[in-house]
């Protein structure tokens, strides 16, 4: 009896603690009554965390994990405090730091119980909240940081004192949730066709869960808002779930809806029927399909092809939405060949590895309205596999570069032919698209370093389009063509791309075709990491300094007669300087009628 006053007495005083920060079940708009009242309610609920405290005592590669996300907690707890410093127009590094602070703290906390996490993840949150403001003029800083606060305020809510709670919810609130109220309807992300409608609407749905029970007017308003705003960019991940911002803003997007998703799912029990958006579920698999056997990703669109969409805990995520062990055993695989460390929510949306095979087609098509994708290889498990990845696209959409048929190739372990990727955002005119857009003069956006053709010694056209005309995929001599008139226009009326996995998928045939339609230099280009030896008759031999025993032989098959050469793909400050990077070239002067381009590339050793 008297342990039953005792437990009494202790919940008694948990309901007096909270009962003026927390608006009565019965007062709740009709749209939060399903709302669960306590915290943390977002993501890693007590419940959630127990499940996996007792797992983890079997499961070793979970226990590797979380040992993963405490060590890098280590590193957090004597780092200064951040302070508001701007790149550029931007905020969006210390939101982004804010972020990893507060998840990896706060998960450290709650499965350690060691108090130096809570007080360094608080401080943090008190830090942030003090600045004078979260840089609404680039809005992203705000949708980040509200997302990186809010984990920290519900994940750590019942041990921090109330002056804090109050502290950070109040930072929460006028500098995040207000900003979306004062700007929300005008501003273009709100229904926007890209990767700031996720973020920012993803932020919006975490920050506004988190303070629900106090200040429920938020998440009351805006959930009927963004919900179906979310609509106007995640159509682009039908009907295969590619983005055609490239990996890494795959990446960005998914993980900011699996947030927003997932927030929901938590606090409500229901994703509205997000979980339904047309290609979503096959998304999980796009960064497998986009991975070469290198692990470098398909490069495109300001990414790169270390991107970290092949570790993104989106995956996870997508992996329980749609119970697809393929998603999530990539994942565990991939991490364990890489040694990439996890994160908070590789834990807290973690699916444990199971004995389905990972063992999709060898081949892919990824169909979507902007950008679309082929990928050729000759094994899924084999580290020295041929892979060859090409695009399509349109050169005027978001963050693209005038790279229409770039491809990019691995073959015994290393990635022969590649990108670049983006450049410095801060650069003059980067973000000046168009006919004769600053961005174009820029080298790493430009058609100059692609592995495209060059006509006229020209950029492609900036508006052009190209699509896949054919595709002979998963046979024993797979390829694909496309269409690149438009990309020449000036001079060409009709040019197009072949390529092909042959000799039973080790070696690669690229294929270009152009009618010319006046006299002009047609140049067939390659950028490389790799040393370039130019022999006579024709043939250029590729060597890796780390892998010394893999070569490439690239051989000119058409026109006969012609020789290779090698330039540069340095360049000066303020752009990105490629050091070690060259470009294995072939030029033909003063051409007309038909020409034909065909290269072949072997793999050796």
């Amino acid at each position: 009896m008297k342990k039953l006053f005792s437990i009494l007495a202790i919940w008694f005083c948990i309901i007096s603690c909270k009962k003026d920060e927390t608006t009565p079940l019965a007062d709740l708009p009709a749209n939060l009554k399903n709302l669960k009242i306590e915290h943390p309610r977002l993501f890693l609920t007590d419940q959630k965390l127990e499940e996996l405290k007792a797992a983890r005592k079997t499961d070793a590669v979970l226990d590797k994990y979380v040992t993963a996300v405490i060590a890098t907690a280590n590193s957090i707890v004597t780092k200064p405090m951040l302070t508001r410093v701007l790149i550029g127009p931007r905020l969006l590094d210390v939101s982004r730091e804010l972020l990893k602070r507060t998840s990896h703290l706060a998960m450290a906390y709650r499965f350690t119980g060691d108090k130096k996490y809570l007080d360094a993840a608080v401080n943090n949150m008190k830090a942030v909240c003090d600045f004078t403001d979260w840089n609404p003029s680039h809005f992203l800083d705000v949708a980040e940081m509200t997302n990186g606060v809010a984990i920290g305020y519900d994940w750590l809510y019942n041990d921090m004192s109330k002056a804090d709670r109050e502290t950070i919810r109040n930072g929460l609130k006028i500098k995040g949730l207000s900003e979306y109220r004062k700007s929300y309807e005008s501003a273009w992300w709100h229904n926007g066709d890209n990767n700031w409608n996720q973020v920012c609407n993803g932020g919006l749905l975490v920050g506004a869960l988190a303070i629900a029970e106090t200040d429920p007017t938020y998440a009351s308003d805006f959930i009927p808002k963004v919900v179906p705003n979310l609509a106007f960019s995640n159509k682009f991940y039908a009907p295969d779930g590619a983005w055609y911002e490239g990996p890494g803003y795959w990446s960005y997007a998914t993980e900011y809806l699996s947030y927003g998703m997932s927030a929901l799912q938590t606090a409500l029990g229901d994703m509205y029927g997000l979980e339904k958006t047309d290609g979503l579920s096959k998304s999980g698999l796009v960064p497998m399909i986009c991975a070469g056997p290198t692990n470098f990703i398909l490069n495109f669109a300001d990414s790169g092809e270390n991107s970290k969409a092949t570790t993104s805990a989106a995956m996870f995520f997508l992996s329980n939405v749609y119970n697809n062990s393929q998603i999530s055993n990539y994942l565990h695989n991939y991490i364990k060949s890489s040694n990439a460390l996890a994160t908070p929510f590789h834990v807290a949306w973690y699916k444990a590895p199971n004995s389905e095979a990972v063992s999709p087609p060898l081949d892919y098509f990824l169909k979507g309205d902007i950008n679309e994708l082929v990928f050729l290889r000759s094994s899924w498990t084999d580290p020295n596999a041929s892979w060859i990845g090409i695009k399509s696209g349109i050169n005027s959409s978001n963050h693209s570069h005038l790279d229409l048929g770039n491809f990019e190739l691995d073959a015994g372990g290393v990635r022969w032919a590649k990108d670049l990727g983006s450049d410095d955002y801060n650069l003059d005119g980067y973000w000046t698209m168009g006919v004769n857009g600053k961005r174009w003069s820029y080298y790493r956006l430009n058609s100059f370093s692609h592995n495209v053709p060059l006509l006229g010694n020209k950029n492609q056209y900036e508006l052009a389009k190209a699509k896949f005309i054919s595709t002979d995929l998963n046979v024993a001599t797979p390829s694909a063509s496309l269409d690149l008139t438009e990309a020449y226009r000036e001079f060409s009326t009709k040019s197009t791309r072949k390529v092909s996995l042959t000799d039973g998928r080790k070696n690669f045939l690229i294929e270009d075709s152009h009618t010319l339609s006046k006299s002009t230099e047609v140049a067939w280009g390659m950028t490389t990491a790799n040393t370039i030896e130019l022999i006579k008759g024709g043939k250029a031999i590729l060597r890796n300094a780390t892998i010394t025993s893999k070569t490439l032989e690239a051989e000119i098959i058409s026109p006969k007669g012609l020789e290779f050469t090698v330039e540069s793909a340095l360049q000066k400050a303020p752009e990105k300087l490629n050091t070690g990077h060259s470009r294995l070239m072939l030029r033909l002067h003063n051409q007309t009628g038909q020409v034909n381009i065909i290269i072949k590339l072997s793999p050796k050793g």
